[in-house]
């Protein structure tokens, strides 16, 4: 079974602009995953700061796999999810 990992932003900026959000349909596609065949694991970690000065008005910032995805929304991560774990 695939394990995919998914850093959360948690910084007071990311969660002002959705970052729980997010969070919270992943838990939702990690629950439903059985219901559409979703054969693998998804590791959600959203204690860490993965903002700095640099990329803060790119908040919510996730990383899924290696990448960085700025801006981020819950359709984005959720589609990217499901893209990820149907390549295999």
């Amino acid at each position: 079974m695939k394990t995919i990992k998914v850093k959360v932003c948690a910084c007071t900026h990311c969660i002002l602009n959705g970052a729980m959000d997010i969070v919270e349909s992943i838990e939702s596609l990690s629950l439903l995953k059985n219901e559409i065949r979703l054969n693998a694991k998804i590791e959600i970690i959203a204690n860490e700061c993965l903002c700095d000065s640099v990329n803060k008005g790119q908040s919510p910032l996730v990383v899924l796999d290696n990448e960085l995805i700025e801006k981020a929304t819950s359709e984005i991560v959720t589609a990217k999810i499901i893209s990820s774990i149907t390549k295999g």
